[in-house]
């Protein structure tokens, strides 16, 4: 016979050697469950015969084991039922009869059928009943006394159980019922999130169509109406010592409302620019360094609960050291000549920094006052050359390090990477504040 090859003998190998593994780890776990069992400890011993079988369906050493030991657990864990149901304690009971069922369960998925008597279908159909009717009894106690959370929180843990289809749509019916009356009574108290919440875990039951949808949508507009905070954000301004580049502040103002504050969370109702420029342009309010006073005159005017304003506190470019590259081009004219020219590469970190300060135009008090920062880096390629670059014969890509309109734009790109970002950091700023007045 001929020998083997290298690549077949290794793979065969690592084959028999995980193979190897394998069962040395199931075996840990079988002996684990053996003295588990030993130590009476029966529901984790069951637990590793399970997981050894999963690996291993043909060990059946840890077939029979589980078999005697679910015995066991169902026996136990069926007597403690009927005591609990004789006592009248019957959600007990159901717990003990859901973890009969529970481990039938996952002892069948390994291929062990633990039995169970004749009548384990009728005394389990008897004590859900009567647990669903005890349960059900409870819930209606505390919603006659307006005990909202406790009577959901009730009808929550009949959802575990195994009912009938008339039974679920009754507990359907009673989470629904207990949500939208929890809801009308934060709307009473003026917790206009915590109502708008309630009523959507109701129209979540029967879906938004349904009379509890309707209801519940009716209620949710309600406590939005009545709920929503507006904020005015006025233009932004660069404080003059920053060294800011021309535009930014206009260029960070735009991206803030346009594209980071056009979809706010709820209860949070930004004012739209153009309402808010028709109204600085009637009051005669110059863009610019804007007080408070005038900027919650101008909030009033748009009937905004917050004025929001904001400059550039401070601007940074740090230029890296450049890596300087000896290149060299022949000639377009004369293609025997070269010359020598310089790349440079580097990198180019920008930091902003805005402060922002939110007003409440009732009391004309600033509520807030943060400085948020951020940072945009980008690498650059860039040529050097004494004389006119276009004498050299380039490549496109070459040509392109010479373009100062191309370095122009890629610094207009790392600016507008800075505003996102800082635009991006502002708005959770101006939201949150906003919310924290909305309960």
């Amino acid at each position: 016979m001929k020998t083997k090859s290298g690549p077949f003998v290794a793979i065969l190998f690592l084959s028999l050697l995980a193979s190897s593994v394998g069962c040395v780890s199931t075996e840990k776990r079988y002996q684990k469950g053996v003295t588990l069992e030993s130590q009476g400890r029966l529901e984790e011993a069951a637990q590793r015969y399970i997981a050894v079988l999963a690996k291993e369906p043909g060990r059946e050493d840890a077939r029979q084991r589980l078999s005697d030991v679910g015995a066991q657990l169902v026996e136990e864990y069926l007597a403690a039922a009927r005591a609990e149901g004789t006592d009248g304690r019957y959600e007990e009971a159901v717990e003990a009869i859901q973890r009969i069922d529970g481990l039938r369960g996952r002892t069948a998925q390994v291929g062990v059928t633990l039995a169970v008597p004749d009548d384990y279908a009728g005394f389990r159909r008897d004590m859900v009943d009567a647990a669903a009717l005890s349960l059900f009894r409870q819930g209606e106690e505390l919603e006659n006394a307006g005990r909202w959370p406790d009577a959901s929180r009730t009808y929550e843990r009949l959802r575990a159980y195994p009912l009938t289809s008339d039974q679920a749509l009754k507990v359907d019916e009673a989470r629904a019922r207990v949500l939208l009356r929890w809801a009308e009574q934060d709307m009473s108290l003026g917790t206009f999130r915590a109502a708008y919440g309630h009523a959507q875990t109701a129209i979540d039951v029967f879906g938004p169509d349904s009379p509890t949808g309707v209801e519940g949508r009716s209620i949710q507009k309600a406590a939005l109406d009545a709920g929503t905070r507006t904020v005015a954000v006025l233009p932004f301004w660069a404080y003059p010592g920053a060294g800011t580049p021309k535009g930014l502040e206009t260029g960070l103002y735009d991206t803030l409302l346009y594209e980071r504050m056009d979809e706010p969370p709820l209860f949070v109702g930004p004012i739209d620019r153009g309402e808010i420029h028709r109204e600085m342009v009637r009051l005669r309010v110059r863009s610019g360094d804007i007080p408070d006073r005038t900027a919650v005159t101008v909030g009033r005017a748009l009937r905004a609960d917050f004025v929001a304003v904001g400059w550039l506190e401070s601007y940074r470019r740090e230029d890296g050291v450049p890596e300087e590259i000896a290149r060299k081009a022949v000639l377009r004219r004369d293609r025997t000549t070269s010359a020598a020219y310089t790349e440079k590469k580097f990198t180019v970190k920008l930091t902003g920094e805005v402060i922002v300060r939110i007003l409440d135009t009732v009391t004309g008090k600033a509520v807030n006052e943060e400085t948020v920062s951020a940072q945009a880096s980008a690498p650059f390629r860039r040529a050097y050359y004494d004389g006119d670059y276009m004498t050299l014969d380039l490549s496109r890509e070459e040509r392109a390090l010479f373009d100062r309109e191309g370095w122009l734009r890629a610094e207009e790109e790392l600016q507008k990477n800075l505003v996102d970002r800082l635009a991006e950091r502002i708005a959770p700023v101006v939201f949150d504040r906003v919310l924290r007045f909305v309960r």
